[in-house]
């Protein structure tokens, strides 16, 4: 009894306040219309944020919660100031990518870029590329694409390996 008089208080209080206080209805969302080549051309605008040498620049691709899994450091980055620590390390090694392997898939007002890219890093003036498979989702914010999620890593295998 005391039970059920619980229940129903519960759900005669939820009903009043609806009553008093409608749920407010949730504006329909309008998904971008996007092409594929607009997707990978965002590559492009962050390997040639890249090349400026400044890790404001770079940090502007990133939506302001965005997460960066890095190549070349263990720390996972969650927000606009530890990417820009990783970039500023980063760029030291002026850093220059290329595509190797591209997927992309649109989704509504989500994109998504996998693949595996090759970058030219200068270390001591002696150039050497390491390869790595990447993933960059994008989410539409305002007019603007921005990455929401960067992973990066060095390719796990060689190719003398026998593991294919």
């Amino acid at each position: 009894m005391i039970r059920r008089t619980a229940t129903s208080l519960f759900f005669g209080a939820a009903l009043a306040f609806s009553s008093i206080a409608p749920m407010p209805v949730q504006a329909q969302t309008q998904c971008a219309k996007v092409e594929k080549r607009d997707i990978a051309q965002l590559f492009d605008r962050w390997n040639q944020s890249l090349q400026t040498g400044s890790p404001d620049e770079v940090v502007k691709n990133y939506a302001k919660n965005g997460v960066l899994l890095p190549t070349v450091s263990n720390q996972v980055r969650r927000n606009h100031d530890e990417i820009k620590d990783y970039f500023v390390k980063f760029l030291k090694l002026k850093p220059m990518g290329k595509i190797n392997q591209q997927n992309i898939r649109t989704f509504c007002n989500i994109a998504i870029d996998s693949g595996i890219y090759t970058f030219t890093l200068t270390n001591n003036n002696q150039p050497a590329e390491v390869q790595a498979r990447y993933t960059f989702v994008y989410e539409k914010v305002g007019n603007k694409w921005l990455i929401t999620e960067h992973h990066s890593s060095a390719m796990p295998e060689t190719t003398n390996t026998s593991a294919q």
